[in-house]
């Protein structure tokens, strides 16, 4: 009896790891390469951090930590934004501690409002950091429309894509 729970410990290890896994190159994909909007500031805007998101409602904390800074750090420094990869790799685990997994749904009251405030402090901390990078955090800061964009596709793209999972009861079909 006792190694059948362990069995099934490491299949769910084992699922995690593989999901985690998926999850950190679809985020590097749709930050770096594919399904990007340009921004007035000559930038753009992706959807990785919905899938970032995703990844928090999906995986436990742990799991999702790793996957949110392994794909977009990997995204910044094949996409050449190398001076991005260490306030990427410590900003994106932030925001997963917005949300939770512990429902049956993907989207959740908490992790509506998880994204609404994550895409806040995502917008806030890189703002931060380029303003460090740049000498003037006040001018970062100035810029904050622009900067909006990123956060607000993100918020929609989430709850798109996490009304479509709950739809066919992905996390149901995913705990089991």
């Amino acid at each position: 009896m006792e190694n059948v729970k362990v069995n099934k410990n490491v299949s769910v290890r084992t699922r995690n790891l593989v999901t985690s896994a998926l999850l950190a190159a679809i985020i590097c994909l749709v930050t770096g390469y594919i399904l990007h909007i340009p921004t007035p500031n000559g930038g753009y805007a992706h959807i990785g951090d919905a899938v970032i998101y995703l990844s928090a409602s999906i995986l436990p904390l742990p799991y999702a930590i790793a996957c949110s800074a392994i794909g977009a750090g990997l995204a910044d420094l094949t996409t050449g934004a190398i001076i991005w990869v260490v306030p990427t790799l410590i900003i994106k685990p932030i925001l997963v501690l917005c949300f939770s997994n512990k429902s049956d749904k993907i989207i959740t009251v908490r992790n509506v409002v998880g994204a609404f405030f994550a895409g806040i402090i995502c917008c806030v901390l890189y703002m931060f950091v380029e303003g460090l990078y740049f000498g003037n955090i006040m001018a970062a800061f100035t810029i904050t429309a622009v900067g909006m964009i990123q956060p607000i596709g993100s918020f929609i793209a989430f709850i798109i894509l996490g009304l479509v999972l709950d739809k066919i009861n992905f996390k149901k079909f995913y705990s089991a």
